[in-house]
């Protein structure tokens, strides 16, 4: 095929601008560094202060939106650290606080009262002010010098203005009254003023604005909302192995749900595992949303048979124990020792095979992406843990020393009343659902329900 010989060429410059606009100077690379490292603090400190907060914000859909966010979060992060070394600059001191007055915002943001406070400190005041900078910065960096920049803020805005019209329609939701939130509001944009905003280069107040006491301390117990009345340290008895394949398949959905617990106990490990790379962070952040997303799958489950998940028991043992009694090392590893043991025939490729033996294409759609994301969580354990301890068979050494006191403390819980409630539960809300109800198909039983 002949090369076409057109005398009307494709746009210029790969399409990214026109000759009458790349003749225009932008900012340079200092200055551009110079912003960047900024946003790599707030970026990071969102990160932490989201992780913090994970165990203790109550709301069920809250912490699954943070999940999302603080994940993302340390994307960006991520991508203008990365941006900064690609200038002329070294990786050291990232971490470092760029101003004084930006950390006493940041200390500020965590004194809400309460999660509508919370929330709106993190989508009413911070995030808007870092799209509002990035806005700036996109006006004066030069469209084809520094375009690699410009792409990044562009992905990151995206991101940051759906999480900022999440927040809103959820600080509108859990605020008491339109005008609750807005005094606290004005209190934090006071301080970021103080700062000179989030390039600390506007109009500064002489005087810092006044400080507010601790209010919302977090911790690292798991806390569930007034809609779960039923808070339980194990998830109940699990179905025998020769119950039906249909059975079976539900009980999955409800182990998946219940993943909230894991994604509780890393954000435990994000906090209080002091002084690691900020790759690690990254990792754990990832780490910490798939397993989130896990528990929606098992929601949208319910929800699509009209059942509110709120109403069936959730599980907080599996973070509550390692959050209180154990070192964040031990915690991971912990994680670590059941989510490798999930990597044999009789883990995730056997609940693989559970839900195509019922011919239930969403579980199995499910089950698929679940069985990918496990892998990827086992070799992320893997690389941090052997880095503290050293082999792999001390990892296991350390599983097998935290394990014992878990079960035991699950064991007792199902001792207690009502933990037999799945056949009840099961027989009312699903046993009717599906045409292959009482069909039997060979196929190795999971375990499912016996690990978290």
């Amino acid at each position: 095929m002949a090369l076409s010989n057109s005398i009307h060429p494709a746009p210029p410059l790969a399409g990214l601008t026109t000759y009458q606009k790349a003749v225009l100077p932008g900012i340079g690379v200092d200055a551009t560094v110079d912003r960047l490292r900024r946003y790599v603090y707030l970026e990071t400190q969102c990160f932490f202060i989201l992780a913090a907060y994970f165990n203790s914000l109550p709301e069920w859909e809250v912490k699954g939106a943070i999940s999302l966010h603080l994940w993302q979060d340390a994307e960006h992060s991520t991508w203008f650290r990365t941006r900064v070394t690609e200038m002329r600059t070294p990786p050291h001191n990232l971490d470092k606080v760029p101003d004084p007055a930006l950390e006493t915002f940041i200390g500020e943001l965590q004194q809400a009262a309460n999660t509508a406070e919370f929330l709106t400190g993190i989508y009413g005041v911070l995030k808007p002010a870092l799209i509002a900078s990035y806005e700036a910065l996109l006006a004066v960096a030069h469209p084809l010098a520094d375009q690699p920049t410009r792409r990044l803020l562009h992905f990151v805005i995206q991101e940051k203005t759906e999480q900022i019209a999440w927040g809103r329609e959820a600080i509108s939701a859990l605020s008491p009254s339109p005008d609750s939130t807005s005094a606290w509001e004005a209190h934090l944009r006071a301080h970021l003023d103080a700062a000179g905003g989030v390039d600390c280069t506007g109009p500064r107040n002489d005087a810092e604005p006044p400080r507010r006491a601790v209010s919302f301390p977090p911790s690292q117990a798991p806390c569930r909302d007034p809609r779960f009345s039923r808070v339980w340290n194990s998830r109940g008895m699990v179905p025998p192995p020769e119950s039906p394949v249909h059975e079976r398949i539900w009980w999955m959905m409800n182990v998946r749900l219940n993943e909230m617990h894991v994604s509780e106990l890393i954000a435990s490990v994000i906090i209080d595992w002091k002084g690691q790379p900020w790759a690690f962070y990254h990792d754990l952040a990832r780490h910490l949303w798939d397993e989130t997303r896990h528990c929606m799958l098992g929601e949208v489950a319910f929800a699509s048979q009209g059942i509110d998940f709120t109403k069936i028991p959730t599980h907080v043992g599996f973070a509550e124990y390692p959050n209180m009694k154990l070192e964040p090392a031990d915690r991971y590893a912990f994680l670590w020792g059941i989510e490798q043991g999930l990597m044999v025939k009789s883990g995730k490729q056997a609940e693989m095979a559970l839900a195509k033996a019922g011919r239930d294409e969403l579980a199995t759609m499910f089950q698929d992406f679940d069985w990918a994301d496990e892998v990827l969580h086992a070799q992320i354990g893997r690389r941090w843990l052997e880095q503290k301890y050293g082999s792999r068979e001390e990892m296991n050494a350390v599983y097998d020393r935290v394990r014992p006191p878990y079960d035991q403390m699950k064991d007792e819980d199902l001792l207690l009343p009502g933990r037999n409630w799945w056949p009840e539960f099961y027989a009312r809300h699903l046993k009717d659902k599906d045409p292959n109800v009482g069909q039997e198909t060979a196929v190795a039983p999971p375990v499912a329900g016996s690990g978290y």
